[in-house]
């Protein structure tokens, strides 16, 4: 919890202090992060223009919140382990989430507004549950799961609307 409290709080500071004549370093936004062991977390915000976030964990016990507003969007969230959560939250222009998951206790979520959209969840392993909400434009959407405890919901508002969900056992 203290950990998740001094991530929010860094990231708070970042978005005042991005704001503060930095225009140009918000055009092209790129982050990638890779992070391994025991409780890893993280959390991007990208506001501005051609964003893409890539998030590797592998352990036990992970946590990712993306959040980007702008333009060209993108995420792409992987986690292999144990008690794995993600979350993506898109607002604005060409969208795009990919969550995938493997391990145990896996929950995924994602939120679009506004243009493009597309998602997609996938989930091997116990208790899974993905959530994908799309609100407006082309829509999109699909939750893949393989295993043990599935629940998948997807809603949709406005527009092209699209939906699929595969559960199965192996």
């Amino acid at each position: 919890m203290k950990t998740r409290f001094l991530i929010a709080s860094a990231l708070a500071a970042i978005s005042v202090l991005g704001t503060v004549g930095a225009a140009e370093a918000q055009s092209r936004n790129r982050v990638s992060v890779a992070q391994q062991g025991y409780q890893n977390e993280a959390a991007g915000r990208q506001n501005g223009y051609r964003q893409r976030m890539v998030i590797n964990q592998y352990g036990e016990s992970q946590y990712v919140t993306v959040m980007q507003d702008g333009a060209r969007n993108g995420t792409t969230v992987s986690q292999y382990g144990r008690y794995n959560e993600g979350h993506v939250d898109q607002y604005g222009r060409r969208n795009d989430a990919v969550i995938g998951q493997q391990g145990r206790n896996n929950y995924g979520s994602s939120i679009q507004t506004g243009n493009r959209n597309i998602s997609g969840i996938a989930q091997i392993g116990r208790n899974n549950t993905a959530v994908t909400d799309q609100y407006g434009s082309n829509n999109g959407a699909g939750i893949i799961q393989v295993g043990n405890g599935q629940s998948a919901s997807i809603r949709q508002t406005g527009n092209g609307n699209v939906t699929l969900i595969v559960q199965g056992d192996h």
